[in-house]
Parts: structure tokens; sequence; C-alpha cells
């Protein structure tokens, strides 16, 4: 059995403005950075062992905060980016539903049949985010735990893909910044049945 952290980058101004950001590489502003120093404090008794995180920085710098407590190996892999919602990056919600009325709303209610324009499907955000997954999970030795660090879209797909849940309920799992999910993985057979210990946790960010 392997140990699989799923840890959300922290907060950007774009987060805070409703701005869709994708692929684009928003730093994180000083909330989010606090919130990855605070993530790290709550991580640092934890076991890890390997990392991988998003090329995007402000997954980077949220994966080296956490790896002050731990000296793990990290890889940085640009297939365990965001979403790429091509079009839409940039733009806030409002400006989002005015140019394409009623689009947004049909992504949130059914991920699995929404083509983003000149974007992505949920689909391939789990392809290639499993992929990368899948990589660090063959190497990894038996019993060692690995931190994923990424972005709330590619958690929610990969979250799906480990307990075996259709991409329609992505947007079931709430993600805020620097959310720990923690899933006790056993292989993805028939007869393997992989748990989330637990899921979403924000309390670190309380006050901050």
């Amino acid at each position: 059995m392997n140990t699989i952290y799923l840890v959300r980058h922290g907060e950007t101004d774009w987060n805070i403005q409703g701005k869709y950001q994708g692929f684009t590489d928003v730093p994180l502003n000083a909330r989010g950075l606090a919130q990855a120093k605070a993530c790290a404090e709550a991580m640092k008794e934890f076991q890890i062992d390997r990392i991988i995180s998003s090329d995007l920085s402000r997954a980077q710098v949220t994966a080296e905060s956490i790896n002050a407590y731990h000296h793990a190996p990290l890889k940085v892999d640009s297939r365990i980016r965001e979403v790429n919602f091509g079009d839409w990056e940039t733009l806030h919600i409002d400006e989002i539903d005015a140019r394409w009325p009623g689009m947004i709303w049909n992504m949130y209610r059914h991920p699995e049949t929404t083509a983003l324009p000149n974007g992505e499907t949920f689909q391939e955000v789990q392809d290639r985010a499993w992929e990368a997954l899948s990589d660090e999970i063959a190497d990894a030795e038996n019993g060692q735990s690995i931190l994923v660090v990424c972005h709330g879209g590619t958690i929610r797909t990969l979250l799906c893909k480990l307990i075996h849940l259709p991409l329609h309920y992505a947007w079931n799992f709430s993600q805020g910044n620097t959310a720990i999910n923690c899933i006790a993985y056993y292989g993805m057979g028939d007869n393997d049945h992989n748990t989330i210990s637990f899921l979403n946790d924000t309390k670190h960010t309380i006050g901050l």
C-alpha cells in the first residue's frame, strides 16, 4: 500500500478576482504564501518520500514550502497542470457567461461532456494527470508516500480516477487553497479498494 497526498496550491490574486487561470502562470499572493507555509507546518510530521509538482509557479512554490521539512526528491511535471481553459483564460466568470451563455454552468454540471473552447476536456486532463501519477507510483516502493501538489481541477479528476468515480462527479469535491487530501492506494485492479482517509483539509488556513 502507498499513501498519496494531493495538495492544491495557495491563493493567487486571480482566485480572489474570480478569473480563470488554468495554464496561465499566476504567482501566489501574500495570503497564498502564508497558506503554503501553514500547509508545510501542518504536514511537517507526515511521511513524504516523493513529491511531484505542476510546473506552474503557484504549485511549485507551495511544493517547495512543504518540502522544506522533508527534503524529498521533487519532480516537476507539466502533466499535472491545471485544466487548460482555452478562450476562458484570464476572463471572469461573468464575462464567460456573457460570451458563451450557459456553457460555464454546463461545465460544472456535466464536466464529462463539456469541451472548453480551444481548451481541454476533463477526460484529457484526467488522462495526462493520471499518466504522471501512475508513473510515480510505479517508481515508488511499497509503503512510500507520494505528495502531488497541483490544482483544483486536476485534483478533482484524480480523485475520481482513484476511487473509480465517473468524471460527472468531479465538481462534487470541494478543494480550498492548500487543501490536503489523503488516499490509501492499493492499486487499480478490480479487487483493489482505494480509500480516502481525509478530504479538503484546510483547517491550517483558519485565521490567515
